[in-house]
């Protein structure tokens, strides 16, 4: 199983966890700004989790400075690793982090427990563009609950998240409504998948256009 492959598994189990529940936003190659590593898959629930997959054509090299970012930004983090790699962790820092083999499609085991936190605001806020960053840390100076579970900082960073992918999100999970998640199913999430598509589309066009031109003129030369 490749690198896409374990990505459907995972987001399979995503959903039959939320059965009779809300599905939760989800993204895939989410970027951690500024620290050179994309989360595999970022899902906001009533958590922030994020997924990294290994595949068997990957390498563990970069695996303990990518725990490292995961651990700073989400609540909870998950690996998902192929069979090879699983002897490869034991000399390895993995924080916090659940991890689970997958073996093969459908079958899977988990061989470490994680643990939850919640990540501070402040730093989530790290995660936006430097725009929405100012707009969400205004918005959340003028907030005015004052409970001490409540952080506005964190708050905002959700809001401004479900912003940016709410719609490719909920395209995807109502695409997969009712059937098993595919391969080519994981291109929804992505956010210039529409834009891509419009300009496929565009460029079907025209060279269709083009081509009926071609054909129109080699129809007319005998009569030149």
């Amino acid at each position: 199983m490749d690198e896409i492959d374990i990505k459907v598994e995972a987001l399979s189990w995503v959903r039959r966890a939320c059965r009779g529940r809300p599905l939760p936003v989800v993204t895939s190659e989410f970027s951690l700004n500024g620290t050179g590593i994309r989360a595999d898959l970022a899902i906001l629930g009533e958590t922030f989790c994020g997924i990294e997959i290994k595949s068997a054509a990957d390498t563990l090299k970069r695996l303990p400075s990518q725990m490292e970012g995961y651990a700073r930004y989400f609540d909870q983090t998950m690996l998902i690793i192929a069979p090879k790699h699983e002897r490869g962790l034991s000399k390895l820092d993995l924080k916090q982090t659940e991890v689970w083999v997958q073996e093969a499609r459908g079958t899977h085991r988990q061989i470490r427990s994680g643990a939850m936190t919640r990540a501070p605001g402040h730093t989530l806020l790290g995660l936006l563009t430097i725009q929405e960053e100012r707009r969400a840390y205004r918005a959340a100076q003028g907030r005015k609950e004052t409970s001490a579970e409540y952080d506005p900082y964190r708050s905002e960073f959700e809001a401004a998240f479900r912003c940016r992918y709410q719609g490719t999100s909920e395209a995807f999970w109502n695409a997969v409504k009712g059937r098993i998640i595919r391969r080519e199913d994981l291109r929804l999430l992505s956010r210039f998948y529409p834009e891509r598509q419009r300009a496929q589309e565009a460029s079907a066009a025209e060279g269709k256009k083009w081509l009926q031109w071609t054909q129109q003129m080699n129809a007319l030369a005998p009569a030149l």
